[in-house]
């Protein structure tokens, strides 16, 4: 008996040893974050990225702004497994002069759906912030969009409802290039400065 709990207990104590595996993000999960590339295979180093990304504020000023993203896991103790699951955010805080506040994209891998979750989230000093999720994104509609002369490709398009109390008339988010046009009910607005992210 005492020779099969020494098996048992060396099989488990060999288990915990083994390092673990990740729930990794695809290029299209990647393609959500301030932080693009087409062969990103994470090996339990967190991930620290910053930019700088520029906008023009109400059709007059020129804005620059840091963008901090940011790639890591997590255990999950519900998990029986020694796949642990993965998490990203890509943070934006805007000077209060602006009339926003911060926008930031997220999206977390923990193996129970077939797409990895993304949340799309902005406060721009309203009552409440415009918060969307997906977390199946097979069935979202992508648009293209012109902002500042330049067409982008899948886009995402949001228009919160007046009752949410946003303070925001419509949101687009573009593949590769984030938040690329804001637009809050008084009229004033955020668009993207033509240029590429940069590449980690």
């Amino acid at each position: 008996m005492k020779k099969y709990i020494f098996i048992l207990a060396s099989i488990l104590f060999g288990a915990c040893e083994n390092p673990p595996d990740y729930y990794q993000f695809t290029p299209d999960d990647l393609s959500h974050l301030y932080f693009y590339t087409e062969s990103f295979t994470y090996t339990g180093d967190k991930v620290l990225y910053k930019d700088t990304l520029g906008f023009i504020l109400n059709d007059t000023s020129s804005i620059y702004l840091p963008v901090t993203t940011e790639i890591y896991s997590l255990h999950n103790p519900t998990n029986f497994t020694n796949t642990e699951d993965m998490h990203a955010r890509s943070l934006m805080i805007f000077d209060k002069k602006t009339g926003f506040d911060s926008v930031c994209v997220s999206i977390s891998n923990t193996g129970n759906y077939k797409y990895a979750e993304k949340f799309f989230q902005l406060n721009a000093n309203g009552l409440y912030p415009f918060t969307q999720q997906y977390s199946q994104t097979e069935n979202v509609v992508l648009d293209t969009a012109l902002v500042l002369g330049k067409v982008y490709q899948n886009v995402y398009k949001f228009y919160p409802l007046l009752r949410f109390k946003t303070g925001i008339r419509l949101i687009y988010f573009a593949k590769k290039y984030g938040y690329i046009k804001i637009e809050k009910t008084d009229g004033s607005k955020l668009e993207r400065i033509n240029k590429d992210r940069g590449m980690p």
